[in-house]
């Protein structure tokens, strides 16, 4: 469960916070009224934790907002979630206005602990079914009160992010849960996973609990997420249809040949529809079958009828206009009814074919994600110079790429087949067959067109580049060339290839229209921030750093604010021209998305700073097309932002980001670090092993550094051998602790030259707190750089935090 707790007293907060967690609830923490509303404007949460008396929002008012929809003219996130009210003002006046004002409870200080949770039980069942103390899976069991898991009577360890998953699905059997929703329901406002992330918590619960004897529990649902499998599931029908092998099954009517391929892409939102219908059947023994739900289930069943058939499924076409004809009576449904739609649904299961392979390559393709989220990504290092491949082979290294040597095509082919590589290095100069390597690219960009291929040779050839181009080459390289150059361009390729999905801020003042463009974005995998009141723009951009922005010229939202009628003269052209003002956000690609034709509407939008211009009413596929477009110019410029060498950012972005960070940290009322670091006597490592060997330093170093912090920690090169780290929402405690265990592993790295020596080096930092060591950027970096002198007079290989 995920909780939000606004509550001023810090003393009481930080022990709800902690006796909260120890009971495996997630919390997140605002200490007024106001971080709390921005909180839950933008996080969705099972239970929020509120103070009555609070600074800046009283909990009253919040609670208000919160059931009316506040400034918004669209549904809040948690409108509908339960709020436990907690004030030391034991009245019944008080007590009727919170519950008056949309609590669901109230709970008088000083809090009993014990009483606190059996209220959180209490209103995390409200519209569920009463739930067991112990949640079982065959032999397996969860006991929520000691926080213990068991199979057969033996404890399994699992971490707090593997138990919370697997009480998620043992509370859930029947739900589907997307990567999106795991994050939403498991990981905090301040902790920012990637979805390889998730995927590699959902591989190591898998595994331990493959370790303790349990076959696997969590079943991959292709395109859509996770749900827990049935126990005994092999006999299941709904197993049998979803991974239904159509080489054995002879009892499916199949679509006809030409029809397969589109079947496959389709068939996923039919499973859906499916399970929705199924779902809602099952509410009909607890009462909460609903007139709506019966009609919404209803048109779901017609949807199929004419879906399936017109792939030439007559059966199961059949067997959904039967269940349509139940639903769509007037009298009321009973236990008859219900029984006839369950029959009906395990026959419409087992005539909807599949194909084993599709789940079989999802899986494929998480346990691959999974592997490069642990830094591990492969190459191919296809070439017969040994030199020169010994020195790629350590540059990968450096970088945390797991490299393959095949001396000739015969045996590259064989390594690809045995564990396909992220990145192919191909030398074209390959024992003097060029023509062969060429064909080699067209082999591998036909039949593994996932593989990001460069390219390695000694003639600068205008028609090799052209056809490595053609046969989709990620980058062309004449040698003689430095290997780190090489290795930073394929490390750069692969992290975009992997990378988190792109972000994008809509706004506009109509809610259909925010609707409609979310429904185009999402369905290519997009993450939508939609805002119809560009008075909390600004606000809104800084939380949310999006990669590609859409604006609307008109936005006549009048929201209204503490019951006043409140008009906006804000337009999209203004919010344009204050993006491109700002050094921070001006490379901030931007799109209009206007009703206005004309030239002059369109001229304006271009002097403003668009990038581009697209009219409504819009057609999708442009859509698509536009954005992917302005996405992608958006990497080109933030590539320039980055130090190549290094892969962190450079010196003027850094210090834009951690400005935006601070002014962040003011407004939540949050810890910020500042982190200084500079490796111990670099400039011997230069003079005794060469630059290019420092150069491999540096990079490991900035590989290290991507390691060992999180995403939304900023790293930058500021020169030579400087380094920074803004932390935010981490204590100076917990960032000694953090750059103590980097240091622990680089100071262990045994680098080794041309002629087999080697030799190790350190590093020494300091780190400063804001507020209490300054009040802005130089402030802090003063600060930072005065402990870090302290730490290299002692000697340097250590870190040091300056005094509160």
């Amino acid at each position: 469960m995920k909780i939000l707790l606004v509550e001023d007293d810090r003393s009481l907060a930080n022990l709800l916070q902690a006796t909260l967690n120890w009971h495996q609830y997630q919390v997140d923490m605002a200490t007024d009224g106001q971080q709390g509303w921005e909180l839950a404007e933008v996080f969705e949460y099972d239970l929020i934790l509120l103070d009555v008396m609070l600074p800046k929002l009283d909990g009253i008012t919040f609670c208000q907002q919160l059931r009316t929809g506040g400034h918004y003219a669209i549904h809040l996130p948690n409108q509908e979630t339960p709020v436990l009210l907690m004030t030391a003002v034991d009245t019944v006046t008080n007590k009727v206005m919170g519950l008056d004002a949309g609590a669901d409870d109230y709970l008088v200080k000083p809090i009993n602990i014990d009483e606190l949770l059996a209220r959180i039980r209490a209103l995390g069942r409200r519209g569920q079914v009463q739930r067991s103390s112990i949640l079982s899976w065959g032999d397996l069991q969860l006991h929520p009160k000691n926080c213990e898991v068991t199979f057969a009577g033996k404890p399994i360890a699992l971490t707090l992010k593997e138990y919370q998953l697997l009480e998620l699905f043992l509370r859930y059997p029947d739900q589907i849960f997307s990567q999106g929703r795991l994050i939403e329901q498991l990981w905090g406002q301040y902790e920012t996973p990637t979805e390889n992330a998730v995927r590699a918590q959902i591989k190591g619960l898998r595994q331990k609990l493959k370790q303790a004897g349990v076959q696997d529990i969590i079943e991959t649902i292709y395109k859509l997420g996770y749900r827990l499998r049935q126990p005994n599931q092999e006999n299941d029908n709904r197993k049998d249809c979803l991974s239904l092998d159509t080489s054995v099954t002879s009892s499916v009517t199949l679509p006809a040949p030409d029809l397969w391929e589109i079947w496959l892409e389709c068939r996923q939102s039919y499973v859906d529809r499916l399970t929705f219908i199924e779902q809602a059947i099952t509410t009909l023994n607890t009462g909460d079958f609903t007139k709506e739900l019966q009609h919404q289930t209803e048109r779901e069943a017609h949807t199929l009828i004419g879906s399936l058939g017109s792939f030439g499924l007559e059966e199961a076409s059949q067997i959904s206009r039967q269940i349509q004809q139940i639903l769509k009576q007037e009298s009321a449904l009973g236990t008859v009814e219900a029984e006839q739609l369950k029959q009906l649904i395990e026959k419409l299961w087992l005539k909807m074919p599949g194909n084993r392979k599709i789940e079989e390559e999802s899986e494929k393709q998480e346990n691959k994600l999974a592997h490069f989220d642990s830094n591990s990504s492969t190459l191919l290092i296809v070439a017969d110079d040994l030199v020169l491949v010994e020195d790629f082979v350590n540059e990968a290294d450096a970088c945390g790429i797991q490299a393959e040597v095949a001396t000739n095509l015969q045996q590259a082919k064989k390594l690809i087949l045995q564990q396909q590589p992220d990145a192919v290095l191909l030398d074209l100069s390959l024992g003097e067959i060029s023509e062969s390597g060429l064909e080699f690219m067209a082999e591998l960009h036909s039949e593994y067109p996932e593989i990001s291929v460069f390219v390695l040779t000694p003639k600068d050839k205008l028609s090799d580049r052209v056809q490595a181009a053609r046969l989709g080459s990620k980058g062309f390289f004449q040698k003689p060339i430095v290997p780190y150059q090489v290795l930073a361009a394929i490390g750069q390729t692969l992290q975009h290839t992997h990378q988190t999905v792109s972000k994008i801020l809509i706004v506009d003042d109509d809610p259909q229209i925010l609707q409609l463009l979310g429904k185009v974005l999402e369905s290519e995998g997009y993450h939508l921030i939609l805002l119809n009141n560009a008075e909390q723009f600004w606000q809104v951009l800084e939380q949310t750093v999006p990669d590609l922005l859409i604006l609307d010229i008109e936005l006549h939202g009048s929201p209204i604010v503490n019951g006043i009628f409140a008009t906006s003269e804000l337009n999209g052209f203004d919010l344009c021209q204050i993006i491109r003002n700002d050094p921070q956000w001006h490379n901030l690609p931007i799109l209009f998305l206007s009703a206005y034709t004309d030239s002059e509407t369109v001229l304006q939008g271009f002097e403003a700073g668009a990038d581009d211009f697209l009219y409504k009413p819009f057609v999708p596929v442009e859509l698509l097309m536009r954005v992917k477009k302005r996405l992608e110019q958006g990497k080109m410029r933030r590539q320039s932002e980055l130090d190549l060498l290094t892969g962190v950012s450079n010196r003027t972005k850094s210090m834009l980001d951690i400005t935006r960070l601070l002014r962040l940290a003011v407004r939540q009322q949050q810890t910020f670090c500042l982190a200084v670091l500079d490796l111990d006597q670099f400039k011997l490592v230069n003079d005794r092993y060469g630059h290019e060997m420092g150069d491999r330093v540096l990079k490991y170093f900035g590989q290290l550094l991507n390691q060992s912090f999180r995403m939304e920690d900023l790293l930058g090169r500021w020169g030579g051998d400087e380094f920074v780290v803004g932390m935010y929402g981490i204590s100076k405690q917990n960032g000694v602790k953090r750059l103590d265990e980097m240091l622990n592993k680089f100071r262990e790295v045994k680098f080794k030259d041309r002629n087999g020596s080697k030799f190790q080096v350190t590093f020494s930092a300091g780190i400063a707190q804001f507020i209490e060591d300054g009040e802005d950027l130089q402030a802090l970096y003063r600060a930072a750089d005065r402990v870090l002198y302290q730490a290299k007079i002692q000697g340097g290989n250590q870190i040091i935090a300056t005094e509160s």
